[in-house]
């Protein structure tokens, strides 16, 4: 049965209905990128300080970890696509707040309300793809959320970088920076409406008929229609309805999906994310070259991970992610070493920037195309179906905590301690990711979600439940 669905055909429109749905993740991304390019304007409209500029940066990813909680309700009450429309909704209003330049206190909570559409999305683009995507292509499916993640950054850091150079005033600049925003909003917004609903969701609340008009759209024949049906009613029908969801096998793979996203934020990715500009300025390296080199490679080596997380599976570009980002964060580090406390770059020797601007480049390259989109994907598959929410709901919270904790302290660090101390301590990040791959991360490429649920209940041990 499992192989039936391997090989199962599909329609063209599932593309189309992926590509909708990751939409919130641009709306993601462009929230995320904002910061980097952004935050010296808003410090200067602002007024803020240092622990003022962290605070700001950070709200919005608390405001995530809360989106999260509502989108584990509204995900399993309201629906995956209703749940968008939250999201898109957040976005829209939000950024058309920010837009008018309020006072701080409101821009600030603007901002942490932005955070709750990001969580909510973060929640529910992820298992809304797992959940519609035919088994075939959900591991490429699913990589494009993070695709539009990347997508997202770089494209408000360009055009913030634009609006920089053509726009000289603050107050005039920063309200056009917050309308770029608004623009893809509202097409993630009009997008949302127009997707179907989780089959999967469908079948959990007992609409058989609608669960089956949604797969009529996405697969070719009635007889994988009535395939795909009859392992989903199976898998919930042996899924134990349980008041008690946090052990046994369960509680296994949520420690899985947690540690997946612990150590996603803990190798460092939104210290670059957020504050590249300011950490590649203490090396020397300034202008549009610190501004975009960390969005642009970004987005471009996300596209490997699409066509790789089906060739090679998703284990194997995790471990390649992890080695190529701990060898450059070695080299970063003894790079800030080597630069000493020196802030004049033109005394900075050339060697230190080169092997700065390469290791981040790299650095960037591992991430981009094992940790970003993989960590997302593999959470969106490995829980049952009856605590699918659950087990999104708590790990996409792990992720945004840790997330905050790492934007929120990096910049605080680094003028402490120095910049060469906080690429160290993500040195040990990716070194514990090393151990955590190795003895506990499953394959799931190419196996149907139900499989893996079976495996799972069978006591197999949490490496093997792919197989």
């Amino acid at each position: 049965m499992d192989d039936k669905v391997k090989k199962a055909g599909f329609k063209g429109i599932v593309y189309w209905i992926s590509i909708v749905a990751s939409l919130g993740g641009l709306l993601f991304g462009l929230d995320q990128g904002f910061i980097a390019n952004a935050l010296p304007t808003i410090e200067k409209v602002y007024t803020l300080d240092i622990p003022g500029g962290e605070s700001f940066s950070g709200i919005m990813l608390w405001g995530a970890a809360i989106g999260t909680v509502i989108a584990g309700f509204s995900g399993r009450y309201l629906g995956r696509k209703k749940s968008l429309v939250l999201a898109g909704s957040l976005f829209v209003l939000m950024s058309a707040l920010s837009a008018t330049l309020p006072a701080y206190p409101i821009l600030y909570w603007a901002r942490f309300l932005l955070g709750v559409g990001v969580g909510i999305a973060s929640f529910v683009v992820p298992l809304y793809l797992a959940e519609t995507a035919p088994a075939k292509i959900r591991g490429s499916m699913g990589t494009l959320f993070q695709l539009m993640i990347t997508v997202g950054i770089f494209a408000i850091s360009l055009t913030n970088v634009l609006l920089i150079r053509v726009v000289s005033d603050n107050v005039d600049r920063l309200p056009l920076m917050f309308i770029v925003i608004i623009i893809f909003a509202v097409l993630m917004l009009i997008g949302a409406i127009s997707l179907p609903e989780s089959p999967r969701w469908l079948m959990l609340r007992g609409r058989k008929k609608d669960a089956e008009k949604v797969l009529s759209r996405v697969l070719n024949s009635k007889e994988e229609i009535d395939i795909e049906l009859n392992i989903i009613e199976e898998a919930i029908n042996a899924s134990p309805k349980t008041n008690r969801p946090l052990k046994g096998p369960f509680l296994k793979v949520l420690l899985v999906g947690i540690f997946m996203m612990v150590f996603q934020q803990l190798v460092g990715i939104n210290a670059m994310i957020y504050y590249a500009p300011t950490i590649l300025g203490y090396g020397g390296i300034v202008g549009f070259v610190g501004m975009m080199t960390v969005p642009f490679v970004n987005l471009l080596f996300t596209f490997p991970a699409i066509w790789l997380v089906e060739k090679w599976g998703r284990k194997k570009l995790l471990y390649i992610g992890s080695v190529l980002m701990l060898i450059t964060m070695l080299a970063a580090g003894f790079a800030f070493l080597a630069i000493g406390n020196q802030t004049d770059a033109s005394l900075i020797g050339s060697w230190p920037k080169i092997i700065l601007l390469v290791s981040v480049i790299i650095y960037i390259f591992g991430f981009a195309f094992s940790w970003g989109p993989v960590a997302w994907l593999i959470c969106s598959e490995i829980f049952p179906i009856q605590n699918r929410e659950m087990g999104m709901t708590i790990t996409t919270i792990v992720n945004w905590l840790f997330a905050a904790v790492v934007v929120s302290f990096a910049l605080t660090i680094i003028n402490s301690f120095g910049p060469a101390v906080l690429f160290f301590i993500f040195v040990v990040g990716c070194v514990l990711s090393i151990v955590f791959l190795f003895f506990w991360v499953p394959e799931t490429q190419g196996v149907g979600l139900e499989k893996i649920e079976e495996n799972l209940k069978a006591g197999k041990k949490l490496k093997n439940i792919g197989s």
